[in-house]
């Protein structure tokens, strides 16, 4: 899937950006939400937006992302991922995810079941074998990994501060239905920003791109990308110690890609109360 929505399918989903926000046991369970503009060059290529729910236990995420601008001219196309599970300790255990591209008339989905952390069974419509030049995705591979949205659950441990340097310091293992890759992630500083109508401290993240397994060892991207870094600010969701991406700052050899919010609701009051305010 080489055009524009593969690049804004990547700006929000292959760097733990698409923000999930499942709530901590003993927590106030609800929904927070965002919208995402993506560019590259400068330019608008995308916007995408997210949903995330939670009764305290268990989770479901969906993102929405469509190709803008003047990208559209050329690959128009839209998409949907969710990711489903549950919430144990203070990391996700998905239970699904499925993705499904519509481009050019065509839809192309993949479902990814999953048990424990591990992949129990991956189906994709229309079946592409993988590339004969593919490092093998070996049954080791697709234990106690996450898929790529909840691989962008962050919650801060300990008891420090939220946006602090606990919000950065973690390896995600991250399987996608085809590749499986680790994100490794290392504190920057606390900042103080104002994105998406949130303004306050953030958790600035270094985020390195580590290929495991699925991929051909002479993709020039794949090498690139091992090379340089990605920038990920992290806000707090009100109340807990959940954050969300607000800004994906990725440099390549062609440009700059950037992921930015432009709504953020972070206040994640039980959903039911929120209805009833609003009636």
């Amino acid at each position: 899937m080489k055009s524009p929505l593969a690049v804004l399918a990547a700006a929000l989903l292959s760097l733990g950006a698409a923000p999930a926000a499942a709530q901590v046991p003993g927590q106030v369970p609800g929904q927070v939400s965002a919208d995402y503009a993506v560019s590259f060059l400068g330019l608008p290529i995308g916007r995408g937006t997210m949903v995330s729910t939670s009764d305290g236990r268990t989770y479901r995420t969906t993102l929405e992302a469509r190709v803008t601008g003047m990208a559209a001219i050329f690959a128009g196309g839209s998409g949907t991922a969710t990711s489903v599970g549950q919430i144990r300790g203070n990391g996700p255990v998905p239970s699904s995810f499925t993705v499904e591209i519509r481009s050019g008339g065509k839809v192309e989905t993949m479902r990814m079941a999953m048990a424990g952390g591990n992949v129990t069974g991956v189906t994709r419509d229309p079946d592409k074998p993988p590339h004969p030049r593919a490092t093998p995705v070996l049954p080791e591979h697709l234990r106690g990994v996450l898929d790529p949205l909840s691989a962008g659950i962050f919650v801060a441990g300990g008891t420090g501060p939220v946006a602090g340097a606990a919000a950065c310091q973690r390896r995600t293992p991250v399987y996608g239905g085809r590749e499986r890759f680790d994100l490794i992630y290392s504190f920057v500083e606390t900042r103080q920003v104002e994105i998406g109508g949130y303004r306050g401290e953030a958790a600035v993240c270094r985020v390195r791109f580590e290929p495991i397994a699925g991929y051909r060892p002479d993709r020039n991207d794949i090498r690139n990308a091992r090379q340089r870094s990605a920038e990920v600010i992290l806000v707090p969701v009100r109340g807990t110690r959940n954050l969300l991406p607000a800004k994906i700052t990725l440099a390549t050899g062609y440009g700059t890609g950037i992921a930015l919010a432009t709504r953020l609701a972070l206040d994640p009051g039980p959903p039911t109360a929120r209805r009833a305010s609003a009636d």
